[in-house]
């Protein structure tokens, strides 16, 4: 036996040596694979295990005074191997705390002396919160305890405390005066993981979700007036709705066909429902959010998902209905092709709530969406949040692109194949929201911890440069083998916690590729990708790869009888060479040729034939249009200069530095998804920039 168990432990560090040669593994995630709670084909190891949590909560609101009043009693099961001296408990609007980190701007009203804790109690017995064995730090409850909590044993809490809702709108807050999104509202309890043990990073309001697979039964009580949308199911229905609603109600749960249930002509008058208390369940989430409001109307319908009912719902201010006549029908939409063609997965929830109040952007909870308007793009992505991080509970907190790059490129794929007809690869996309910060010093290795970024290159980590990576992987894989991988990965982790590893794993596992090519330079090494033409002589075309991270090579020629082609080479085929040389056809009536002209790259203005110096040599640039633009509705400086022979648009709060070439009466980006004019028949001379790829338009005048 002893033989057998050494032949393990060499196979084990044959195989640990093989995978460190490929991708550095950090001390914590080689200790998971080692004790064997993940796989290194991908998948959960034997001994995966994770902690659930129970949350029982009876919380009463007072809408004038913002104040939340809660009792909540909490059982944590400890499904790992090690027993548990101490609990850790969230207390997330401690972050309005006096003296505490806080990473943005918040409105003073808000400063305080964070949630008020009137008892807490461990297994039955009151404890005292001024003793030793209590800490309170940042946004964290620290609990020592007497007896640990045994591996396989479960723990009682009960914890009532007193809150406010902030005036602050991060994710959370007041829409208005009388209606509020509120999330971080009760004590929670941490993580405890097999890769970094007890979660203990403070909220900032940077980083978001890492959060236990938990079971709620929740009741609030609130004036009769209000309205109350939430995470779950609404348990007592008949209890709260008059009966004209709640057939509304009834009906909306089967029905195809969106209809109001709350509309503006209830809400005219003395609107009321029959109760003030509201009971809401459901099991396996990681989190609960709620809303409510007593002017908000309410238009839902059903979106059948695996022979189910899923109730959608679109909760907005009374007074202007045909704004968002669209977002029900949008959302059954999303929901349809979420759940049948990408990723392919049925939407696990049986609700969906998008309400409207935020003042700008999304954020998203289970089964809820906190938006700030109508647009397909905001309900796209945060009704794509229920699988990344809801379903798949991603620690976001430390590998955001684990969710928010997941986002951002399916709601681009999903939004360009089934509402726009267009089902082109998206590696192309990616420009000008990437190429900005390309290799430069804060362009960190994406392996590197979200806790370690800033408000420079959070956003750019987070979003659109793990986008870009999702959508070369696409482009290289095609869609059969990236569809099956992709959901395959979602089926292995669904209501557990992957990290990194556990991805690169299981598309390499299914697509049955090594894909470290990728991965490598991508997310271990500083570097950026640069593709340039190093002549053309005939039909051959040289081009260099002077750069480190690879990336698909598009070539665009243009004929003097004005046909075109072009053709495009995986990021692979040209890993690791400093040069490959493509065969042009039809080389006699060559007009331009473009290299990458949409593609991320270090330098793109040797990328062009005939160069871009030599396009621009008899343009005539108008002087009126260089200078420095206010946007004012963005707060911003946008700058148009000469630089080098050519003309750039360069706007430093968004990391833009983009060269644009003339295009009739406008200006535009080599990859097309900048759109510039100007009018200088008035005072001064103003700009109109059209950004194709977020759906913005923005204007300024002239200083």
């Amino acid at each position: 036996m002893r033989k057998v168990f050494s032949l393990i432990a060499i196979m084990l560090c044959i195989t640990l040596l093989a995978q460190e040669k490929r991708l550095f593994m950090p001390k914590e995630m080689r200790q998971a694979y080692e004790k064997g709670t993940r796989s290194y084909d991908g998948k959960p190891g034997p001994n995966y295990w994770h902690n659930t949590v129970g949350y029982d909560i009876e919380a009463s609101i007072d809408p004038e005074t913002r104040g939340i009043n809660g009792k909540s009693t909490i059982k944590y099961q400890n499904n790992s191997p090690d027993d548990l001296s101490a609990i850790v408990v969230r207390l997330y609007n401690d972050v309005y705390k006096k003296g505490n980190t806080r990473l943005t701007n918040i409105d003073d009203r808000d400063v305080n002396d964070g949630m008020t804790l009137n008892m807490v109690q461990v297994r039955g017995d009151s404890i005292d919160l001024e003793s030793r064995s209590v800490t309170r730090n940042g946004t964290n409850l620290f609990i020592r305890l007497e007896e640990p909590v045994k591996s396989g044993e479960s723990i009682d809490l009960a914890i009532n405390w007193e809150t406010v809702i902030p005036y602050t709108n991060r994710r959370t807050g007041v829409a208005d005066s009388t209606s509020f999104f509120v999330a971080y509202w009760y004590p929670q309890i941490a993580v405890y993981d097999d890769v970094f043990g007890w979660d203990t990073q403070n909220y900032t309001f940077r980083t978001e979700f890492y959060n236990n697979l938990a079971n709620f039964n929740v009741e609030f009580t609130a004036p009769e007036s209000f309205t109350i949308w939430a995470t779950g199911v609404l348990q007592n229905p008949e209890e709260v709705f008059n009966d004209e609603i709640l057939d509304r109600y009834n009906t909306a749960l089967t029905a195809a066909d969106p209809l109001d249930i709350i509309s503006g002509n209830d809400l005219n008058g003395d609107f009321s429902h029959k109760s003030g208390t509201w009971k809401f369940k459901v099991d396996e989430v990681p989190d609960f959010a709620f809303a409510m409001s007593d002017h908000y109307e309410w238009n839902a319908a059903s979106q059948k998902v695996d022979g189910k009912d899923v109730l959608i719902s679109s909760v907005y201010p009374m007074g202007n209905p045909q704004a968002f006549a669209a977002m029900t029908p949008n959302q059954q939409k999303t929901m349809k092709h979420f759940s049948e063609d990408i990723p392919g997965v049925p939407y696990p929830y049986p609700r969906f709530t998008t309400f409207i109040g935020l003042g700008g952007g999304g954020m998203e909870f289970p089964m809820m969406a906190y938006n700030g308007g109508p647009g397909l793009g905001v309900t796209v992505h945060e009704m794509f949040h229920m699988y990344f991080p809801m379903y798949v509970r991603v620690n976001e907190r430390r590998f955001a692109w684990m969710d928010e790059g997941w986002a951002d490129y399916i709601t681009s794929l999903v939004t360009n194949r089934f509402f726009q007809g267009d089902d082109s690869p998206l590696f192309t996309n990616f420009k000008g929201s990437v190429g900005g910060m390309q290799g430069q010093y804060e362009d960190l290795p994406l392996f590197a911890s979200s806790q370690f970024m800033d408000g420079t290159n959070y956003g750019y980590s987070a979003y659109p440069l793990p986008a870009f990576i999702y959508s070369m992987l696409h482009q290289h894989l095609g869609d059969e083998v990236f569809f099956k991988a992709y959901k395959e990965y979602i089926n292995r982790w669904a209501k557990k916690s992957p990290i990194p590893f556990d991805f690169f794993y299981t598309m390499e596992d299914v697509s049955g590729q090594d894909l470290s090519w990728l991965w490598k330079p991508w997310f271990f090494e500083f570097g950026a990708p640069d593709i340039k033409i190093g002549g053309i002589k005939k039909d051959k075309l040289n081009i260099i790869n002077a750069g480190s991270r690879p990336v698909p090579v598009k070539v665009e020629v243009k004929y003097n009888d004005g046909t075109d082609y072009e053709t495009t080479m995986s990021g692979k085929s040209i890993y690791g060479k400093e040069e490959v040389v493509v065969t042009i056809p039809e080389y006699k009536k060559i007009e331009t040729i473009s290299v990458n002209a949409s593609v991320p790259d270090l330098d793109d203005t040797d990328n062009f034939y005939p160069s871009l110096q030599e396009r621009m040599a008899n343009v005539d640039v108008p002087e009126s249009i260089i200078g420095t633009y206010n946007i004012a509705n963005f707060n911003i400086q946008a700058m148009m200069e000469q630089e080098d022979g050519l003309v750039k648009v360069k706007v430093p709060a968004a990391g833009m530095n983009v060269v644009v070439l003339p295009n009739e009466d406008k200006w535009e980006s080599l990859d097309g998804q900048i759109v510039i004019s100007f009018d200088d028949s008035g005072d001064k001379t103003s700009m109109t920039m059209e950004l194709k790829q977020f759906g913005v338009t923005v204007q300024g005048d002239k200083e």
